[in-house]
Formats: C-alpha cells, sequence, structure tokens
C-alpha cells in the first residue's frame, strides 16, 4: 500500500470518528432500553435546522462477545447464544448492560460492560465499529 493510500485511508476514519458522537452526550439514554440483544433510544440527527431525534436499534450481539463470563468488545461479537438477562442501568455518567453470561466451568456469572465506550450515535443511528443500527422518525413511544 502506497503511503498516500494509507494517509487516506487515516483521513477517513478520522472523519467517521469525527461525525460518531457518543450515546451519553446525543441520546435520550434515560428511555433506553434492551429487547433481547437489540438496544434501542431516541438519538439526535445531523440535521441542526429541524434538530430532532430518530429512534435507532442495534443489535449488540455485533458489537460484543462472551469471554469467559465477561462481556468484550468484539468486531462480528456473538455474545447472545451464551448470555441472557440483558438490561441496561442508564445514567449521566455510563450506560452499562448487565448479563449472566456462561463461564468456562459452564455457570452463568454476573457481567457489566458500558456500553457508552463501544456504541456511537452516528447522524441519529446507533453504531459500533463498523456496523450500524436501523432508525425510524418514531419509536414505541
Amino acid at each position: 500500500m502506497t503511503l498516500t493510500a494509507i494517509l487516506a485511508t487515516a483521513a477517513l476514519g478520522i472523519a467517521r470518528l469525527a461525525s460518531a458522537q457518543n450515546i451519553i452526550g446525543n441520546c435520550t439514554w434515560q428511555n433506553g432500553f434492551m429487547e433481547d440483544s437489540f438496544l434501542g433510544m431516541y438519538c439526535n440527527n445531523d440535521n441542526w435546522v429541524e434538530y430532532s431525534y430518530d429512534w435507532t436499534w442495534l443489535d449488540t450481539n455485533i458489537c460484543l462477545t462472551n469471554y469467559d463470563g465477561k462481556l468484550r468488545p468484539y468486531d462480528g461479537g456473538g455474545y447472545w447464544s451464551t448470555c441472557g438477562n440483558c438490561y441496561v442501568r442508564p445514567s449521566p455518567v455510563d450506560f452499562v448492560m448487565y448479563c449472566d453470561c456462561l463461564n468456562h466451568n459452564g455457570y452463568f456469572t454476573p457481567t457489566t460492560y458500558d456500553l457508552n465506550t463501544l456504541v456511537y450515535n452516528r447522524n441519529g443511528t446507533l453504531g459500533c465499529f463498523e456496523y450500524l443500527g436501523n432508525k425510524t422518525r418514531k419509536g414505541p413511544f
């Protein structure tokens, strides 16, 4: 790969990160909830003229994996087949997901992960890594 191609790829990655925003500061985290492995909430879009929120869903199964009973970020994920009882407890400083996940001994153990460190809002759509969820103008409330 040439230096020009490397620099162009790096610039594109920086631009994507710059347009992505955390969920605590740019989504209505108070109304965020889990349905199976799907995280849903209203997030601000980039249309500053209307300054409105869109309803968005993200399958967190593509963002996280179960590593010996602990949730860890992983591109491609796969935690949902070995974890259950997942829910979120958001606050103004973090957006913690709680689950029970199988460990190497075959027992379910409680684990947590702060989704605000992994999940982002891009123009009203939740995402992680290079994945984006979906969005609509109106959600369940």
